[in-house]
């Protein structure tokens, strides 16, 4: 490569080698960036490319600076408290007594036994007892200070070299924490002879990057230099838009649940406690209702029921199933939605005819503690399937079919309890490395819930706490990346169904 001195140089290339060259010596490389008006980035880019050519040399230098603390920046302004306690002793008459040398002079309280101890250090004053009191006297002024001065010169230059400041001055700035030391790396950057080589036929001869018709036709082609073309060369990585991998994941989701029959249905994120709660036979005086079960909405606080005809079946239901007296004011407090199966109530309660197969996936809240397998809100995959004849077997069939679709080869399910279906069960999935993950409640909705809604045929119900099956999925461990906006993390992830 040294014999060649056609180089393939960029415009900003040229531009550092020449910024060298003028300036004929070694530069920092921040001073090269200030001096040809680009970026710190961009040049050490082109640093790194004209370091691999051989064009320049660069040299690290590591050294240590001090910087200022803030009692140190507040010295260097005000002076030292020893110097300000001198000055003003020595102005109303080189002495003064202790007791009243806080009246006079205008120091902080803690700045004052600090200005006496260093005082006395620096033996420019003393403490005497004359006439049995004691009495501060200055023996001579300060007339220049070295840590003085070297606060100020650190605090105009912002930052000094360690090794620049004599080390008992540097002892006495370290042990009054006035300064921090902090470490710097230098990169010296400076022309090498092929690199000036370079340069000066760069400079005479036009380098082009494309032989045109024009060249050829003029007959300029032999007086310019053709930069190669390196076939080998990869190209650069190009990362086009794309959805965030967990949406990509849930589009997968949704297009099962269609493929099944469902139809996707929406409800809001703010809800009642009618809709949340009551409708689905869930007593006010219920645990879940608490605020530290579910987000309570303090502005606004209320919000509408339906019309008085449905209120006063729910009523009836809860005062004469639950034996308590319902509430309508509590029906009507502002919640953020614990569960998507609001949804499938206010779509119930439209009294759809039967066949009804509806899916929901959408966000819940519930406070909880954050942490790798926690969140206050999270996906849930909602689902209803009503008609004449159906019944647990039928929801047991539909539950497996979506987990064999999206992967899983194995469902299990227990029976256990939610407020609104009955019988209620629990599935779990199977995961070669992970073993059975609980993933979903489901059950019959009670002959309560249906007779609120005016729905006169059964209905098999499940909710799915998509959060989980995704990480298994995918590959995740701490539900927060499900979030995450790490474009590198991002890039990295492809879904694995």
């Amino acid at each position: 490569m040294q014999n060649n001195i056609h180089v393939d140089l960029s415009d900003g290339e040229v531009k550092v080698l020449k910024c060298l060259k003028e300036v004929g010596r070694a530069m920092e490389v921040r001073e090269l960036a200030e001096q040809i008006n680009l970026s710190l980035n961009s040049v050490m880019s082109y640093l790194e490319a004209l370091n691999q050519k051989g064009l320049v040399k660069v040299l690290v230098e590591e050294d240590d600076y001090v910087e200022l603390t803030d009692e140190g920046k507040r010295y260097a302004k005000e002076g030292l408290p020893e110097r300000r306690l001198v000055e003003k002793i020595v102005s109303i008459g080189g002495q003064v007594p202790l007791k009243i040398l806080k009246t006079v002079i205008d120091m902080r309280e803690n700045e004052v036994k600090l200005a006496l101890g260093w005082m006395r250090k620096k033996n420019l004053g003393e403490i005497t007892i004359v006439g049995g009191e004691r009495i501060v006297k200055v023996k001579h002024p300060i007339k220049k200070d070295p840590v003085e001065s070297i606060l100020k010169i650190v605090m105009d230059k912002e930052r000094i070299k360690v090794r620049e400041i004599p080390q008992a001055v540097l002892t006495e700035l370290k042990n009054r924490k006035l300064i921090a030391i902090m470490p710097q790396r230098r990169r010296i950057v400076s022309l090498t002879d092929y690199g000036l080589k370079v340069l000066e036929r760069a400079l005479q001869v036009k380098i082009v990057g494309a032989l045109t018709a024009d060249l050829i036709k003029s007959g300029e082609w032999r007086n310019v230099y053709l930069k190669p073309y390196d076939v080998t060369a990869k190209p650069p990585v190009i990362y086009p838009a794309r959805k965030h991998f967990y949406m990509e994941f849930l589009d997968k989701v949704r297009k099962i649940l269609i493929e099944m029959g469902f139809i996707e249905a929406e409800g809001p994120y703010v809800e009642t406690e009618f809709w949340n709660f009551d409708v689905l036979f869930q007593a006010q005086d219920h645990p879940a209702r608490e605020i530290h079960d579910c987000f309570i909405l303090l502005e606004p606080s209320k919000g509408r029921l339906p019309e008085k005809e449905f209120v006063e079946r729910v009523r009836k239901i809860h005062e004469e199933k639950w034996g308590y007296t319902w509430s309508e004011e509590q029906a009507s407090r502002l919640i953020l939605r614990s569960h998507t199966t609001a949804v499938s109530a206010r779509f119930l309660a439209k009294k759809p005819k039967p066949p009804v197969k509806m899916f929901c996936i959408s966000k819940v809240f519930r406070p909880d503690v954050i942490d790798a397998t926690h969140f206050i809100e999270f996906t849930q995959v909602e689902g209803i399937y009503g008609d004449r004849g159906v019944n647990l077997r039928v929801l047991f069939g539909i539950l497996q079919d979506f987990a064999k679709r999206l992967g899983f080869k194995e469902v299990k399910f227990r029976p256990s309890y939610f407020p609104f279906t009955e019988p209620s069960v629990e599935g779990s999935v199977y995961h070669p490395q992970l073993g059975w993950i609980e993933c979903l409640g489901a059950g019959m909705f009670r002959p309560e819930v249906l007779e609120s809604l005016g729905i006169d045929y059964p209905v098999a119900a499940w909710g799915i706490g998509i959060d989980r099956l995704a990480m298994v999925m995918l590959g995740i461990s701490d539900i927060r990346e499900l979030c995450s906006r790490d474009l590198q993390f991002l890039r990295s992830k492809t879904v694995m169904i």
